[in-house]
């Protein structure tokens, strides 16, 4: 027991850390950017990569390690006591969470947007507003990272129906059942995709994506194979396997990288239309070599924690005690940090590093608290984190104010101040409102151009060109506004025009000369910024008009998508 505990709790605490590091990385990258809790304007896109290779492997590896541990905590009870066991270690807390944590998620996504709050019903789970966009999770609030618990107890109790039905009885070795799961988990996937299947299943009760269901519950599986054959309870090293190990990972994460890549430059860029050999050869070498991936870094991690981290640590201990508990409570903690780091003016790749590790140890010491307290027993410890805990969490709710219905005062000053392109500063202000006279005083008095606003590094000719201020456009542009000045997005003031349509402004920029050519973090020119499809982008676009909807911005999603191929061509044309 001591062989299979250690080391297994000792890798199951890295998973937890790197789920936070994963989480983390989100605020930071430009994507769920109308889902994820907080979203910092400013971006690190190397984050993706980091993002790419973790959401490979974690839940995963998450999963085998829960598999190992279930037949032995059946082995000592009932079936009766099995169930009521899992009951009260995964869908009480469950319940517990959605209904809790799911509404404090909601809250702070509004407030960190600067958008007011909503109906109180709305913020649970099973709540789905008819006839909206619901990629925005204010309309579609699903369980997000919840969804392993529901998950994790349905496996646990389709393993009891297997076990007790003696299903589990075939006699299978190891090397079979890897063969058996990789040949059955890729036609799985592939089948998945092909009927255009994969994505998220959402529902009240349970919530998780297609196209790995089968692959995570092979996984769990194996875990309970590998308690059963009493994989761990050898000492021997196997130093060649282990090195072959590594040799086909560095093979098959190259592979895998380099056509997971290629599928997402395809799908920001769909008239490129590139595959190695073809569309449905690049998906199964994307599964396949993703799913050969997954076994040989669960065995190197295995092999390495195993026969060097199968000892105590009393650190390690405290973590391992709370890690379950951290997993469920991390992402609101994340949420707070993010928000009350996010007027920092620091680098988003420190930002992103500081977010991860105040979250891990916030959480943590939450936990330990928590269990303290109810033990009646107050330390320095529990005093330091109660005092750690109010300092951020004012952090977050005064350095970066929300709104509210009622206070409309209290909304003008935060979606001026701090939700870009919106700013303080009176260029940006003026250009908002219209007030080209105020613009052309501001001029006069020598303000600089292209002052950017703190949110999202805006110049006042993007402004300008989100809010369709076209005369004021005109009016920077000829007092000789830098065209080609970039936001946080790497974007220049005619990526703003082109996506937003204002084809005056486009023409005016192009006249004066401006840089066609300039790629923005997204990879994207803009021209290609208006050449997806308009149904991919439509989300966001709404998203837009919700946002800045208090300042005035309308956007007629009918003329943008008539208007982006029009767009398109004219910046070719020009280019």
């Amino acid at each position: 027991m001591k062989t299979r505990i250690y080391f297994l709790d000792h890798l199951r605490t890295l998973m937890i850390f790197l789920v936070v590091v994963l989480h983390s990385g989100l605020v930071y990258e430009h994507v769920l950017q109308n889902s994820w809790i907080v979203v910092d304007p400013v971006k690190a896109n190397s984050i993706g990569m980091i993002r790419l290779y973790l959401d490979l492997f974690i839940m995963f590896t998450i999963f085998f390690i829960s598999g190992y541990l279930v037949p032995l905590s059946l082995k000592s009870k009932t079936s009766v006591e099995f169930i009521k066991s899992k009951v009260k270690r995964i869908l009480i807390p469950w319940v517990i969470a959605v209904f809790t944590l799911i509404p404090a998620y909601k809250f702070i996504f509004l407030y960190s947007r600067g958008l007011p709050q909503e109906e109180w019903f709305s913020y649970f789970h099973f709540f789905e507003r008819a006839g909206s966009d619901l990629s925005f999770y204010a309309n579609n609030p699903a369980q997000n990272w919840l969804w392993f618990l529901p998950v994790l107890f349905l496996f646990q109790v389709i393993y009891l129906v297997l076990a007790k039905t003696k299903v589990l009885s075939l006699k299978i070795n190891l090397k079979t059942a890897v063969i058996v799961m990789f040949v059955v988990g890729v036609v799985y996937s592939v089948t998945i995709a092909q009927l255009g299947l994969n994505g998220w299943y959402d529902s009240a009760i349970l919530h998780f994506q297609r196209e790995r269901l089968l692959v995570y519950f092979m996984s769990f599986l194996l875990g309970t194979l590998c308690y059963k054959l009493k994989v761990f309870e050898s000492t021997k090293k196997n130093k060649r396997l282990y090195i072959i190990a590594n040799v086909v990972l560095t093979f098959t994460l190259g592979i895998f990288t380099a056509v997971a890549l290629n599928t997402f430059f395809n799908i920001i860029d769909p008239q490129r239309n590139y595959y190695f050999i073809s569309q449905f050869a690049d998906r199964v070498a994307y599964y396949a070599f993703g799913l050969a991936s997954q076994l040989t870094l669960l065995y190197v991690f295995l092999y390495g924690f195993r026969h060097s981290l199968n000892k105590r640590y009393a650190l390690m201990d405290e973590l391992n005690r709370n890690s379950y508990s951290v997993y469920i409570i991390h992402t609101i903690v994340l949420g707070v940090v993010a928000l009350s780091l996010m007027a920092l003016p620091i680098p988003p790749m420190v930002k992103f590093l500081m977010v991860t590790l105040l979250t891990f140890a916030l959480s943590n010491l939450l936990i330990y608290s928590w269990r303290t307290i109810r033990q009646r027993e107050i330390n320095t410890k529990t005093v330091a984190t109660a005092i750690l805990s109010v300092v951020i969490v004012m952090a977050a709710f005064t350095a970066y104010p929300g709104t509210t219905e009622n206070n409309e005062e209290q909304k003008t000053e935060t979606t001026e101040t701090k939700t870009a392109p919106q700013s303080g500063n009176s260029i940006h202000a003026a250009v908002i409102a219209g007030n080209i006279e105020a613009v052309k005083s501001i001029i006069a008095a020598g303000a600089d151009l292209n002052e950017k606003e703190p949110a999202g590094g805006s110049s006042p000719l993007m402004t300008a060109s989100v809010f369709g201020k076209t005369e004021i456009a005109q009016v920077l542009i000829d007092a000789g506004a830098n065209l080609n000045v970039t936001n946080n997005d790497g974007s220049t003031a005619l990526h703003t025009a082109a996506f937003f349509c204002r084809t005056e402004i486009v023409k005016a920029l192009l006249n004066k000369g401006i840089d066609t050519s300039v790629v923005n973090n997204s990879g994207a020119t803009a021209a290609q910024s208006v050449m997806a499809p308009f149904e991919a982008v439509k989300g966001i676009y709404e998203y837009f008009a919700k946002v800045y909807e208090p300042l005035g911005l309308q956007l007629d999603l009918n003329r943008i998508e008539k208007t982006r191929p029009v767009i398109a061509e004219i910046i070719s044309t020009n280019s």
